[in-house]
C-alpha cells in the first residue's frame, strides 16, 4: 500500500471517528426507526439533489414548490431537523476536505466555455 492510499484510509477513519459523523449516524438511526418518515426524508433529499443539478424551466419551478412544501412539513418533526442538520454538517466537513485538497495541489476547476 502506498503512502497516499494509507493516508486516505487514515483520513477516512478519522472522519468516521469524528463527532460530526457519529452524530450523523445517531440521527440517521433515530430517523430510520420510523420507516415512513425516513422514506419521505430520503425522497426529499433525492429531490433536493436533483434540484441542485441542471434542471430548468417548468420542471424547476415545480420542483422548488414541491421542495418548499415538503421541507415545511418534514421540518415540523424535531428528529427530521436533527438528521438534516447532522447531514449538512457532514457534507460541509467533506466539502472542506475536498476544497483543502483541491487548493493544496493547485488544481483549477475549469469554467465551461461558451
Amino acid at each position: 500500500m502506498d503512502e497516499i492510499e494509507r493516508l486516505t484510509w487514515e483520513l477516512l477513519e478519522a472522519i468516521r471517528a469524528s463527532e460530526i459523523y457519529t452524530d450523523f449516524r445517531i440521527q440517521e438511526d433515530r430517523l430510520s426507526a420510523d420507516p415512513e418518515v425516513f422514506k419521505r426524508v430520503t425522497n426529499f433529499r433525492a429531490d433536493n439533489f436533483r434540484f441542485q443539478q441542471d434542471i430548468s424551466g417548468e420542471e424547476l419551478f415545480s420542483l422548488v414548490e414541491k421542495l418548499d412544501f415538503e421541507s415545511s412539513e418534514l421540518r415540523k418533526k424535531p428528529e427530521v431537523n436533527a438528521y438534516l442538520e447532522a447531514e449538512l454538517a457532514l457534507c460541509r466537513l467533506l466539502q472542506k476536505v475536498c476544497r483543502t485538497l483541491t487548493e493544496g495541489i493547485e488544481i483549477t476547476i475549469p469554467e465551461k466555455q461558451g
